[in-house]
């Protein structure tokens, strides 16, 4: 019991909220000598403040409306069917998740440039706020993964068992947040303000008896429940998928895939580059200290695809917008247009044919 709490407790002691490989923003002891981290700090404050209020602000916009256009939909647009999709209830936890996120970024924005001024309490719920959304949206993807293998490829199952599917799915969602916080508790616990230098930083310090163990066993965490086990869930789903697909020739009848696709695509995109930065930090903190200038590069490519990695939750409205040919037409029946205008999107809808994967698929996620 002693070992799991401490084992979750070590999660971790790097720059802030995040999981730059910056363990130390300042200075820090490299055999023996003391390595000046000021480059890397004038480096972030030119690289995040206009980077991340770009991205919070597109991010917000762009989520917000799309959770307008589902909500809108469950409230009784095309006969209220928009959120008995369970895909749809998913991505609308992904949405949610990314909000939260995206809310916190103006305020590590301003830390890069005047230090952190808004006291402890914030810096907690915020620093926990980063690892919620990592753990949350990565663990949402790889439902939806598995929820579409088993319509696809079981659709008789899934037909015969939609009312114990959807329950399953509440009760799955409610455990992704669970596990979600649980695993953001040490920076619950553990995130302060400490000065250095006459700049004040928000990040997480637990028990310095962990060291550089505790240090890899946190990062090797992060990247497993974080990104890889999610992956390898979603891989093996939309492989066994697109096997089924070319075998029965009905690609044209799941086209929603694409943009469900594309979405784990952007997701492998912006989040590989950066895993790859953090495995290098767990080789590091098995092995020798990298020396002074190595550290500065590696400090430095963390940052900027940790940048990447952030701009995740900004991207997916657009892959809404540019690839789903039915959430374009379901924002259009939401703007104020002409009575004849909506009675020929509405009756594009209604004239199209549906199965079962495409009616839970494209009329649940309006994509």
């Amino acid at each position: 019991t002693y070992f799991f709490t401490d084992y979750i407790i070590a999660l971790t002691n790097q720059n802030p909220f995040c999981t730059t490989p910056v363990s130390d923003p300042f200075t820090e002891d490299y055999d023996g000598l003391m390595c000046e981290r000021s480059e890397v700090l004038q480096f972030r404050a030119g690289l995040e403040p206009v980077l991340f209020w770009t991205v919070a602000v597109l991010g917000l916009a762009g989520n917000l409306l799309v959770l307008w256009v589902y909500l809108w939909r469950g409230r009784g647009v095309c006969g209220g069917r928009g959120l008995k999709a369970l895909t749809h209830l998913y991505l609308l936890h992904l949405c949610a998740a990314d909000l939260f996120f995206l809310l916190t970024l103006p305020l590590w924005a301003h830390q890069s440039t005047e230090g952190w001024t808004l006291g402890a309490p914030l810096c907690k719920v915020t620093a926990a706020m980063y690892k919620v959304n990592l753990f949350s949206v990565s663990l949402f993807l790889a439902c939806i993964a598995v929820d579409r293998y088993v319509v696809i490829v079981h659709p008789t199952a899934a037909l015969n068992s939609q009312r114990q599917r959807r329950n399953w799915a509440r009760g799955i969602s409610v455990s992704v947040w669970l596990l979600a916080l649980l695993l953001a508790t040490p920076e619950l616990a553990f995130a302060t303000v400490t000065a250095q230098d006459d700049h004040m930083t928000c990040r997480t310090q637990y028990p310095a008896h962990w060291g550089r163990v505790g240090k890899a066993t946190a990062l090797s965490l992060q990247v497993s429940l974080g990104f890889f086990v999610p992956l390898v869930v979603m891989a093996g789903c939309y492989l066994v998928i697109g096997r089924r697909l070319l075998m029965t020739h009905t690609f044209h009848k799941h086209r929603p895939l694409l943009v469900i696709m594309a979405i784990v695509l952007v997701f492998i995109i912006t989040q590989l580059p950066h895993n790859c930065v953090l495995i290098t930090e767990i080789w590091d903190a098995h092995t020798t200290s990298l020396n002074c200038a190595d550290r500065k590069v590696l400090d430095k490519t963390g940052l900027v695809l940790q940048a990447v990695a952030f701009s995740h939750p900004a991207l997916n409205p657009f892959l809404y917008a540019l690839i789903g040919r039915r959430f374009r037409q379901e924002l259009m029946s939401l703007l104020p247009r002409s009575s004849t205008q909506k009675k020929n999107i509405s009756l594009s809808f209604k004239n199209r044919p549906r199965t079962l994967s495409d009616s839970e698929t494209s009329q649940g996620l309006s994509l």
